[in-house]
């Protein structure tokens, strides 16, 4: 029987059609990316079919039911655990080759190595030790007792609304209240207890760490919470992708809020070490090893989150060093400045609070940080100094005088006699020889010079003082004693005059300046006013009757 040429031609093309669609079939488990495919792409809602999915567990010696089941379950794990697979970087060699072991096989994720695929003849299939893992895995993932109540849920409970359950609405509400309350549990177990054994203790850096640990760590404790149970609520891959890295992310903040606290508790235990030290400088080291902890936490945490979230950070830092140059140029001050203040603290050439002078910059330091000290001038204002300045330039420490020179020329006038000039020379010897502010073993009083309209008289003497204004103050109380004694022994202070005595051309003797005392008077004066003496009067005003001194709060 000859068959018409139309239907010969209409049957040549359903067999090869039929030669295609199973060459076709055939051919999706010839590579790794074709293989994976057929694994997820047969069990999507809409075009299920569980026969081809089975076929990537054929190497499990089962049914075929059993093969599904374990299809279904690998497939749950991985949506669990928000594994997305990108078809792009799964290789379609059918000859692939591990570049690490040599041998056929491709893992899917390296978070699972024990998942993955191995070439049996010309197909790749689900290993046997991956068909093995596989109800382990589930059994890790879901809680079981989940399981079993997901079983028993009413059908309402399963109807669909935007792409969610009716039962994973209400799990995901109930997940995240137990979160926030086991969060304040934990929040209160460290506060009433943890706290609690921390006060009895005689130290104080206990109660600081517990302060600085009690919210990132609740906040930490939530988060691991969430990450350790959000695969039973179920949801689909995508979704769990992104709960997972938000998981970890949120992590590795709560670490370096942590990290960044305890910083702080460690800078205070020094701050506890260096106050027992005499000098004031390390007081200012602490400020700046916290602040270079907080730097060190923050950096190395966000490299964590970015080589966390698959960023290659050693070839971001690579990057970074073909522009250190630049870098480095743009910012040499600022390392100039940086290495100035590790000078400061290395030589120590002032501390906190001394009084000195850098250049033209006048005051009291109060703070040396990374790029610059301050200093508080005498008008109150504050003079940030760039600390490479301050390191290469002579610094004149006055805060750390151990005395205080006041070198002063008092100028007499031509009239006072040489009693009365040398009397007024040992009562001020006597006046810093009764006070305890002054520099006892070195001093000079002495008539110096004689000026252009003046005898000079040089005090060069030092106070043994605390700070500026007790020098100030003592300075005051020596000026008005020597005023006092100027005028006890009858010498005048003089200045820029010219003075014409008419009555010395008319009288034979020259115009009296002062009183007339004998020797024996002069004498009494001097020890008047020396240690001791009722007209010695270092410290301030003091007023005497009758050889007593007056203390007027008495009759209070």
């Amino acid at each position: 029987m000859k068959i018409p040429h139309k239907f010969f031609f209409l049957f040549t093309i359903i067999i090869c059609s039929t030669s295609t669609a199973v060459v076709s079939f055939q051919g999706n488990l010839s590579t790794p990316q074709k293989a994976v495919h057929t694994f997820l792409h047969w069990q999507q809602k809409g075009h299920q079919n569980f026969d081809k999915v089975a076929s990537t567990m054929k190497l499990h010696d089962g049914t075929k039911q059993e093969q599904i089941d374990l299809a279904v379950e690998l497939r749950k794990v991985l949506d669990a655990k928000g594994l997305l697979v990108q078809y792009d970087r799964i290789p379609n060699n059918p000859n692939y080759s591990d570049s690490l072991s040599g041998l056929q096989q491709y893992i899917l994720f390296d978070e699972l190595p024990e998942v993955y695929l191995t070439k049996s003849g010309d197909e790749w299939l689900f290993s046997k030790s991956t068909i093995e893992q596989i109800p382990l895995l589930y059994q890790d993932t879901f809680s079981s007792l989940i399981e079993a109540l997901l079983n028993k849920l009413p059908e309402w409970a399963k109807t669909e609304w935007l792409g969610l359950e009716t039962w994973q609405y209400i799990a995901v509400f109930c997940w995240l209240l137990l979160g926030f309350v086991l969060r304040k549990a934990f929040e209160y177990i460290l506060d009433n207890y943890i706290r609690r054994f921390a006060q009895k203790t005689s130290f104080t850096w206990d109660d600081d760490l517990v302060d600085g640990i009690e919210r990132p760590a609740g906040f930490i404790f939530m988060l691991f919470f969430w990450l350790a149970t959000f695969t039973n609520l179920q949801l689909s891959v995508t979704v769990n992708f992104y709960l997972s890295n938000g998981f970890e992310i949120g992590l590795s903040v709560g670490f370096i809020w942590l990290f960044y606290n305890l910083s702080d508790v460690f800078s205070k235990y020094l701050g506890v070490l260096t106050s027992k030290t005499e000098s004031k400088l390390d007081d200012q080291l602490v400020p700046l090893i916290r602040k270079t902890l907080r730097f060190f936490v923050i950096v190395m945490g966000i490299i964590l989150i970015l080589q966390n979230n698959g960023y290659n950070v050693a070839s971001l830092i690579a990057g970074l060093g073909i522009g250190g140059l630049a870098v480095a140029l743009a910012a040499r001050d600022t390392l100039a400045n940086f290495f100035g203040s590790i000078t400061i603290f290395v030589d120590k050439p002032f501390r906190i609070g001394d009084w000195i002078k850098v250049n033209s910059i006048e005051g009291t330091v109060e703070e040396v940080g990374f790029r610059s000290t301050r200093i508080r001038t005498f008008y109150n204002s504050l003079v940030s100094v760039p600390n490479s300045i301050v390191s290469t330039n002579d610094i004149d420490n006055l805060g750390m005088r151990e005395y205080r020179r006041l070198k002063t020329v008092l100028n007499l006038t031509y009239s006072t006699s040489p009693k009365q000039m040398e009397a007024f020379v040992e009562g001020i010897k006597a006046i810093v020889k009764s006070n305890g502010h002054f520099r006892q073993d070195f001093y000079e009083v002495h008539f110096n010079s004689f000026g252009a309209h003046s005898l000079d008289v040089l005090v060069y003497v030092f106070f043994k003082v605390p700070d500026w204004s007790t020098e100030l103050q003592q300075r005051h109380n020596f000026l008005l004693e020597v005023l006092k004694l100027a005028r006890e022994v009858g010498v005048e202070f003089a200045f820029p005059t010219q003075t014409l005595h008419v009555d010395s051309f008319h009288k034979e003797e020259p115009r009296q300046v002062g009183e007339t005392k004998t020797e024996e008077e002069l004498a009494s004066a001097v020890i008047e006013f020396g240690p001791k003496g009722t007209k010695s009067n270092p410290n301030g005003l003091r007023i005497f009757k009758d050889g007593k001194e007056i203390d007027f709060g008495a009759g209070k």
